[in-house]
């Protein structure tokens, strides 16, 4: 992965140190630790750089995967806005902090505001990412995140609906054993279904509330 400063970086490993090292007991103060975080990284160094369906080209689309809860389809969750985010658990640096910023974000809203959005955190590394896995990873951060996985094939699939292109590396040295190298963008999904933008990983929250109370708007009348 890229950084753009050891600040990220830094954050970054604070995030995944608290993840990895707190009992679930401890999943309200390593959300609130992270969003602290990332209250500081706003001020800093975020972007606020939006693609709003400007070159999407065509990308998006239905899809069903699997869910601590069981098969969840997209179109499961028609009239909420859903942030999208592939990545992986062991990933060091930009997934949790993208799933800390989408927390910060639903963190944010009222309660009605709230219950319209989710956030789906799909794995690239299936191998690894059980659904049990992904439900006590996702659930340090928010409720309303939610972890999918399926077979390579079928994640295969997905990824290349949402342009999403990814490459395993190994890593000899490392005790994962190897590394994903992935896009780090945020996609941001309408109420209808439809891919409608996308934002940086480091996108400051306000940034990113905006855009997704925007498109509550309609819906909520």
């Amino acid at each position: 992965m890229c950084w753009k400063s050891s600040t990220s970086r830094a954050l970054a490993a604070i995030v995944v140190q608290a993840l990895w090292l707190a009992p679930a007991s401890a999943a309200f103060a390593v959300n609130k630790n992270a969003q602290e975080l990332l209250i500081f990284a706003d001020s800093s160094e975020a972007s606020t750089r939006v693609n709003d369906s400007g070159d999407l080209d065509g990308r998006g689309g239905d899809f069903t995967l699997v869910s601590p809860g069981g098969p969840l389809s997209l179109s499961d969750l028609q009239g909420k806005v859903v942030l999208v985010f592939f990545g992986y658990t062991s990933c060091p640096d930009v997934c949790p902090l993208s799933l800390a910023k989408i927390s910060a974000c639903l963190s944010a809203m009222n309660p009605e505001e709230a219950e319209n959005v989710r956030g789906l955190f799909i794995t690239l590394d299936p191998q690894r990412d059980s659904v049990q896995t992904l439900e006590k990873y996702t659930g340090y951060f928010h409720p309303n995140i939610i972890g999918l996985t399926d077979r390579a094939a079928n994640i295969d699939v997905v990824a290349r609906k949402y342009g999403v292109s990814y490459e395993r590396t190994a890593t000899p040295g490392a005790g994962v054993g190897y590394s994903i190298s992935h896009p780090t963008d945020i996609l941001i999904i309408d109420p209808h279904g439809a891919l409608v933008g996308t934002v940086p990983h480091d996108t400051d929250t306000n940034t990113l509330l905006r855009r997704v109370r925007g498109l509550l708007a309609p819906a909520g009348g």
